[in-house]
């Protein structure tokens, strides 16, 4: 039987790309409750039944699985050989066939319940929201569920989803349907721990009429909804179509009253607007948007201007019969520091010894690593690269340096760091925006200049940087001060322990 003591070693030579995506999702899962010594499955009963309930299916797909594994041409048993095993089961036979013989007289059936939405609607005030609450977002997912088949991999992605939520205190026990999200999650856990391969979701009518009732409470503002759309285009390329239809969005949203002069967003849509024109005239590769400006609508979609931002005149007001704004007012650059203090500053909400190490970075940010040869620079990186992959992100580990050799190779199976979402090449891409972050092993292997990391970092302001250096006999990084000037983050490997410091945090240290 699989457990917390032999997990790792059980599944080492394990191909989870190649397994069903419902046992790819739970191995996620299981990577981010074995950090800190498995410290969140002893404490959180909830994560450690979702996780015991993945050991034993993946201990009965392994044992009947794993020799059909090593060609191409076993991947498709892998779909045939549960769904058998799923129909000698009458419950769960049960469970998958209900809908189909349920069709017919389902008109009658939900006729009452779908004129008791209509009330609910009715009587349960929408409020218009910049962003829904994240309680509200996950009662609505599972809303959604009732009277469907759902898969595992559909089942735990949402329990994983929940359980990281809870974890990072976006939901906390005074959250308002606190109770509502413990009765969804047990509701979902209990479903996990007995369905096979597919299930029918099935509420209990009391919850689900909450449910809906809560689902319909708040509504997303149709002018926060285009700005999201369009900070979402940050720092992308080839996004040139996506642009004319959003502007084309904008204009329509505007025409039809959904944007008025009375909304509080009316500024903002009028430089977001300006920005997108002159990208297509200017016919940029990359659409950037000024990080005052990125900031400032970051702060007002997380609720923080209030109803006194309203703008009693809208930009578009002067735009003729399309709606376009003409000769909209210059996006100021200066700020006071009292809007300084409201702004909000996204960051990547690192954990654990990594959050000692360097604090806890904004989205976009940089670091240089140096130390000595054989101080163990590549490891901590390796390792860095594999803890953001498992919990922040796609991540791409340039390997200049090694190369795709044996010595990368045994770093990888040495720190368990393999993971669907790590990538490794030897060299630099044309476009590291496609990766959240990118490590670069080593910078005078890659011929780097600080011009060059410069241009990185603008063309990409959401991807972060992880530069490695070479050092002098002396221990002193290769390069002049301003490498050290133009990074957030300085970390140093010497004698087996790695030493942080920069703009995060006040610094720590770490064993590599």
């Amino acid at each position: 039987m699989i457990t917390i003591d032999n997990y790792f070693e059980r599944t080492s030579g394990v191909d989870f790309e190649q397994l069903p995506e419902a046992l790819a999702k739970g191995h996620t899962l299981v990577s981010g409750a074995a950090q800190n010594n498995w410290e969140h499955y002893h404490k959180v009963d909830t994560i450690k039944r979702v996780v015991n309930a993945y050991f034993e299916k993946l201990d009965s797909y392994l044992k009947s699985h794993v020799p059909s594994q090593k060609s191409k041409a076993a991947v498709p048993e892998q779909t045939v050989k549960p769904t058998r095993e799923r129909k000698t089961n009458p419950e769960k036979s049960e469970k998958v066939q209900k809908p189909k013989s349920s069709v017919k007289p389902a008109t009658s059936k939900k006729a009452a319940p779908k004129s008791a939405k209509k009330d609910e609607k009715t009587n349960f005030k929408m409020v218009p929201v910049e962003i829904l609450d994240t309680d509200v977002q996950f009662i609505r997912r599972y809303t959604l569920m009732d009277g469907k088949v759902k898969t595992q991999a559909q089942v735990l992605t949402l329990i994983h989803s929940l359980q990281k939520a809870i974890l990072e205190r976006r939901i906390r026990k005074t959250s308002p349907y606190a109770a509502e999200i413990k009765t969804m999650q047990e509701q979902l856990i209990k479903l996990y721990e007995k369905m096979g391969e597919t299930a029918l979701v099935r509420i209990a009518p009391d919850n689900l009429k909450r449910y809906q009732q809560i689902a319909h409470a708040q509504t997303p503002m149709p002018s926060a909804a285009l700005l999201k759309a369009y900070i979402s285009l940050n720092g992308r390329r080839g996004v040139e179509e996506r642009i004319q239809k959003l502007m084309e969005r904008m204009k329509k949203a505007v025409g039809a009253g959904k944007v008025t002069r009375d909304d509080k967003y009316s500024e903002p849509l009028q430089a977001a607007y300006k920005t997108m024109a002159e990208h297509l005239k200017n016919k940029s590769k990359v659409l950037h948007i000024h990080h005052t400006e990125l900031s400032g609508i970051k702060t007002l979609l997380k609720g923080k201007a209030g109803s006194k931002g309203a703008q009693k005149k809208s930009p578009y007001q002067n735009g003729g019969a399309s709606g376009a704004p003409e000769n909209p007012p210059h996006q100021p650059e200066v700020i006071s520091s009292a809007a300084l203090l409201g702004m909000a500053f996204e960051t990547i909400g690192l954990q654990g010894k990594y959050r000692q190490l360097i604090g806890d970075p904004s989205v976009g940010f940089s670091a240089m690593v140096f130390g000595l040869p054989k101080s163990g620079k590549s490891t901590l990186c390796l390792d860095f690269a594999h803890y953001l992959a498992q919990h922040h992100g796609k991540v791409l580990y340039c390997a200049i340096e090694e190369g795709f050799g044996y010595t990368l190779q045994e770093k990888v199976n040495r720190l368990k760091a393999a993971h669907p979402r790590l990538f490794v090449t030897d060299r630099v891409p044309e476009n590291p925006g496609q990766f959240d972050f990118v490590f670069i092993d080593s910078v005078s292997k890659a011929g780097l200049e600080i011009e060059d990391m410069e241009a990185f970092r603008k063309a990409h302001p959401r991807t972060s940087f992880i530069f490695i250096y070479h050092t002098t006999k002396e221990g002193r990084f290769k390069g002049s001060n301003t490498h050290a000037h133009e990074v957030d983050v300085i970390i140093q490997v010497e004698n087996g322990r790695a030493k942080g410091n920069g703009r995060f945090g006040v610094g720590g240290e770490v064993e590599v």
